[in-house]
C-alpha cells in the first residue's frame, strides 16, 4: 500500500512539474499582451495628449494588469522621484525588478524604449511605443504558437516521467 501511494505521489509530483511548465508559457504569453496594451495607452498619453511622463505612466499602468501594470506603476513612481537618476536606468530598473515572465529577446524590446521615452518629440515616443507594441504582438503571437506546441508536451512529458519514476521504484 506504502509503495502505490508513494508510485502515485511521484506521478501527481512530476505532473504537477509539467503543469508548471504550461503555466509559465501562458504567463509569457498574457504578460505581453498586457505589456502591448500599457504601450498603446502609453503612445496615447504621450503622443496625442502630450502628458508629462510619470502621468502617462501612470494611465498605462491602469491600462495594463498583473505584473505588466506594476511595471509601469514602479516606472512612474521612480520617474516622478527627481535623485538625479536618469529615465532610461529607471525603465530598465523596473523591468529587472518586475516578475515579469519575458524572454531575454522580449527584455531586449522593452529596453529600447528607455533611451527613447521622455527624451524627444510627441511624435517621435509614439513611432517608438508603436514599433515596440507591434513588436510585442509578434512576439505574443509566437509565444502562443510555442505554448500550443510545447504545452502539451511538457504535460505529457511530466506524466510520463512519473510513470516511468513510479515503475522504477516499485
Amino acid at each position: 500500500m506504502m509503495r502505490l501511494m508513494g508510485a502515485v505521489l511521484v506521478i501527481a509530483g512530476c505532473g504537477a512539474l509539467g503543469l508548471a511548465g504550461v503555466a509559465s508559457l501562458d504567463g509569457r504569453v498574457r504578460d505581453l499582451g498586457e505589456l502591448a496594451a500599457g504601450l498603446d495607452a502609453l503612445q496615447r498619453e504621450l503622443g496625442w495628449r502630450l502628458a508629462p511622463l510619470p502621468q502617462a505612466l501612470e494611465m498605462a499602468a491602469r491600462a495594463a494588469h498583473g505584473p505588466a501594470a506594476q511595471f509601469f506603476s514602479r516606472c512612474a513612481r521612480e520617474s516622478g522621484q527627481s535623485d538625479g537618476q536618469n529615465f532610461q536606468q529607471v525603465w530598465r530598473d523596473s523591468l529587472n525588478g518586475t516578475p515579469l515572465r519575458l524572454a531575454v529577446g522580449d527584455k531586449a524590446l522593452m529596453e529600447r524604449l528607455g533611451p527613447v521615452l521622455g527624451r524627444y518629440d510627441g511624435d517621435s515616443q509614439r513611432v517608438a511605443l508603436e514599433d515596440a507594441a507591434a513588436g510585442l504582438r509578434s512576439l505574443q503571437g509566437e509565444a502562443s504558437d510555442d505554448r500550443r506546441r510545447l504545452g502539451r508536451v511538457y504535460g505529457m512529458l511530466g506524466v510520463t516521467a512519473g510513470l516511468f519514476l513510479a515503475i522504477l521504484l516499485i
